[in-house]
């Protein structure tokens, strides 16, 4: 989602104003920190990055400094009183103002804070890019933000707010923009995109839009983050595997494989519906790659419960898992049983065990890739394996590296692989065809 509205954002300055992109802070008109705050970690790296410019604000006072996104939202205030010299602190809600904030800034030289959430139902989505800047062969689209599951260990809903959807029309009408400018897979984004079109009167559901993105002429691969697994159901999964377009790849965050620990998150499901869900996905999609999130040392987590955590991972046969030790967040519920928190060597010993299993499954299945005949998205050179080498993905977001030319950028491409590593697979051009 950063990511996403990063760029649109880089894109509605370059049109209304002449921005061009600038490797180097120090030497930049306009500084614009997107922030995360899922993690601990996060903040404090941003609050760093943000303090190393001080030197430059002092030896160019006109620049131009804003902070955003979901740290910008929980701690506004702090941002501001930590570091006077920052022009401008704006909250999630706040994107599309940013353009008159940064001309208020340059004109009256005040600092602005601008983090309402209050008016949640009129959330503005940021607009179509009208400039000619080039995409990648692979990009993003925001269909949907916030979320109305209040997970005890989770930020998202004070910091993205209720769930908002955008507009269908509004979405085909961009993918349709990008597949005519050359993008040949879209990745759909929302904090809960399964709950899509619940929040609007008359408007599609997910399954519906995932129909009609598919149908999009140009577009090759459809994938989506993130899931919710007590809102995902059986017609979405009959949609994925009845429609060539959308990928076998699906990303279903499990975090626990505990009931009594998912209760105490309050995920809203307990691993029999997980099952029930895997089980028909299995079922209909039979060459499906599935991925996860998992929290590691949840408070209250015991031997046991992590046990049944590893016990899922081997059930579920994870391709691949985002594991984190948990991070205590404010405003969340958890943050304060302090009593419950674990000692971060049990924590860090039990993330260890996990990503080793997480390893041993991922090499399984790299394994098993090799003679196979895979289908891959050329979407660059591989920087691993020097001139003459491309990069691409496959269907379950398998990156895989191959000699070829540069004249098959951007199109799919027969590849037989011949050796897998942990983090790729490595493979011969098997026959050359465009699409």
């Amino acid at each position: 989602m950063n990511d996403y509205e990063s760029d649109r954002t880089y894109r509605l300055f370059h049109d209304q104003f002449g921005y061009v992109w600038n490797d180097d802070p120090m030497t930049s008109d306009f500084v614009l920190f997107n922030t995360c705050s899922i993690r601990e970690k996060a903040d404090q790296k941003a609050m760093s990055t943000i303090g190393s410019l001080l030197k430059a604000k002092q030896e160019k006072p006109d620049m131009v400094i804003a902070v955003g996104g979901c740290m910008a939202q929980m701690k506004g205030k702090e941002i501001q009183k930590r570091f006077p010299y920052v022009d401008i602190v704006f909250g999630t809600h706040q994107w599309t103002q940013l353009p008159t904030l940064v001309i208020n800034a340059q004109k009256n030289k005040q600092n602005a804070l601008e983090i309402d959430l209050a008016s949640w139902k009129n959330y503005k989505f940021l607009p179509f890019d009208k400039t000619k800047e080039p995409y990648a062969v692979r990009e993003n689209v925001t269909i949907q933000n916030g979320c109305n599951h209040f997970c005890t260990y989770c930020l998202v809903p004070f910091t993205r707010g209720r769930e908002v959807s955008r507009p269908a029309k509004d979405i085909v009408q961009e993918i349709q923009i990008l597949a005519d400018r050359g993008v040949k897979e879209v990745n759909l984004l929302g904090q809960n995109v399964n709950a899509y079109g619940s929040d609007r009167t008359g408007e599609i559901r997910f399954a519906k839009l995932l129909e009609q993105v598919a149908a999009v002429d140009g577009i090759e691969r459809v994938r989506f983050v993130t899931s919710h697994p007590a809102v995902f159901d059986f017609e979405m999964i009959d949609v994925i595997a009845d429609t060539k377009e959308l990928c076998n790849d699906i990303h279903l965050p499990i975090q626990s494989g505990s009931d009594r620990i998912l209760d105490l998150m309050e995920r809203e499901y307990h691993i029999a519906t997980y099952r029930r869900l895997h089980d028909y996905m299995r079922k209909k999609i039979p060459d499906l790659s599935l991925r996860t999130d998992i929290i590691v040392g949840f408070p209250g987590e015991t031997e046991e419960d992590f046990q049944q955590t590893l016990d899922a991972m081997q059930e579920f046969d994870f391709d691949q898992s985002y594991s984190f030790i948990y991070s205590p967040r404010p405003n969340t519920k958890a943050a304060k049983w302090t009593e419950q928190f674990l000692p971060k060597e049990v924590c860090g010993e039990r993330l260890i065990r996990l990503q080793a299993l997480q390893q041993e499954i991922h090499n399984t299945h790299s394994r098993n890739y090799i003679q196979k005949h895979v289908e891959v998205l050329v979407d660059g050179t591989s920087k691993k394996q020097g001139e003459g080498w491309l990069s691409g993905k496959t269907e379950s977001h398998r990156t895989v590296n191959f000699a070829g030319s540069m004249d098959t950028m951007g199109t799919l491409q027969t590849v037989t692989i011949t050796e897998a590593f942990p983090n790729s697979l490595r493979g011969q051009l098997a026959q050359a065809h465009v699409h």
